[in-house]
Formats: structure tokens, sequence, C-alpha cells
């Protein structure tokens, strides 16, 4: 066990990177802090180190051996950038999985430059719903269900009768902004601290059922960057849905975000500073 370890888990850590801003600059001089992770059968603990990018974004970590590596990167005036499982090197995973280090092919790390942090209003609302099948509008700044209007609408459609795990009925969700437009943020909101300026659309539609190439589920959680209120509001959203079971029963609605209501698309006040 001792000796497999040691041969499959304890390799020469070799990383290149590049740090660039959100315009595709590089950082230079930005400090790179790592931890190298060993568990090679004799040794289990992390090694720490720290470098620096060089005057065009480089940087290279060598000179350890491990299984993992981690980093953050930090530079005055610019967001704290984290970067979990930055790479496996241990051959006790998949050849695909594997970091596979390339100097002329270095790993960006995309830094936020800050261009000045504005006002944001933070939300936090949960509702329970019975069932209709009439949009619903949901005004995020007041935290409250209004008759139209308001930044962003959910309309459900569900099928008759008891929805659970043994009677998987059909469900689905549309997802609408009032007087702009949603995009899936692709899990990327914590890191995103400027609304995109295009790629917008009217509406997402959420369907679960058993049909392919469909998938059933009971809820959803699902994040997304949105404009409304013709363009004068700018917001990302964490949406938590879960249908109700009984037709009699409740559905569950969680909105959690910020937004900027200046027409700004601006939402630097998010960005973490140096840990």
């Amino acid at each position: 066990m001792l000796e497999g370890l040691s041969t499959l888990n304890d390799i020469p850590i070799v990383f290149y990177g590049k740090v660039l801003d959100q315009f595709n600059n590089p950082v230079a001089y930005a400090t790179v802090n790592f931890g190298v992770r060993v568990y090679n059968g004799h040794e289990s603990t992390v090694k720490y180190g720290k470098i620096t990018s060089d005057a065009d974004g480089l940087f290279t970590i060598s000179g350890y051996k491990g299984e993992s590596l981690q980093m953050g990167a930090k530079k005055p005036g610019y967001a704290w950038v984290g970067m979990n499982g930055s790479g496996i090197y241990s051959k006790l995973y998949p050849e695909d999985q594997r970091a596979h280090p390339d100097q002329n092919n270095p790993v960006i790390i995309k830094m936020w430059k800050l261009q000045g942090a504005e006002p944001l209003v933070r939300f936090n609302e949960h509702y329970k719903l019975h069932y209709m099948d009439t949009p619903i509008n949901f005004d995020l700044l007041a935290g409250q269900i209004v008759p139209n209007g308001g930044d962003i609408q959910l309309t459900v459609n569900r099928a008759a009768g008891v929805i659970s795990g043994h009677n998987r009925l059909a469900w689905s969700v549309q997802v609408a902004a009032v007087n702009g437009g949603v995009m899936d943020s692709s899990g990327l909101e914590r890191v995103t601290y400027s609304a995109p300026e295009n790629g917008y659309q009217p509406s997402r539609t959420f369907m679960f059922s058993t049909n392919p190439p469909d998938k059933w589920f009971g809820g959803f959680n699902q994040g997304f960057f949105m404009t409304s209120r013709n363009g004068q509001v700018y917001s990302k959203v964490k949406l938590s849905f879960n249908i109700n079971d009984a037709p009699d029963g409740l559905m569950s609605v969680t909105f959690n975000g910020v937004a900027n209501t200046n027409g700004s698309r601006n939402w630097e006040a998010t960005a973490p500073q140096d840990p």
C-alpha cells in the first residue's frame, strides 16, 4: 500500500500559468499563493509556497512532489481569485483528469481589475405559494409579489394529481424577465463582477418529465444574469424552486442575489477582497 502511494501519488508538480485581467491584459507581479497536497503513505500534509507573476503575467510552479495543487492569486486593485483543484497529478486518477503542463500553453487565470464599486441592492426572499397556471410577477427590489411589472415572472405548469419521486408527473417553469432578458450564469455568479452586455433572452423554460431528453426532478437551482425595467436594473440571481407535491400543496420559491438599480452593469461590490 505504501509503495503504491509513493509510486502513484508522489508525482513531480509542474504548473505553467498566466494571469490576465478581464480585458485579457497581463497582470504583472501578482502574488500567487499555492498549496501542494502530499499523501504518499509516509507523509500527509500540505506544503505551501508563493510566487510572483512576471511582467507578462507568467509564472511557473515546480520543485515539489505531491498528488494535487491548489492556488489563489492577489494584487492590490484586483479582486482576489481562488482556484481550488487547480491541478491533479496523482496517477490514481484517469489520464483525462490529470494535469498536463505545457510551457507553450500556460493555464489562464483570470483576475478582475476593479473599476470602482457602486451601491447594490441585495435580496434574499422566500415564498410559499399555491399553484396557479397564470404568470406570477416578483419585484426583487421590494421583495414582494406584484400584479404586474417588477423584475422576474414565473409561469408554472403541472400535471393534475400528486407529483413525487414515486409518481413522476410532468411539470415546467418558464422564467422571464420583465421588460428585459435573462441568461444562464453557468455557475459564474460568484466570479462575475460586471453584467454581460448582450446575450440575453426574453425567457428560459425548465421542463421536468420522464420523456427523453428531459429529466425528472422535484425542484431545481439555477443562476441567472438578468436585466429588467428596460435596462434600469442589472441583477445576478440564484433561483431555487420546488414544485408542490399535492395539488393543494405549496410551491417553494427563493430568490437570492444582488441588483444594480442605476442602469449600470457594475457588480464590483460583490468582489472578494484579499483573504
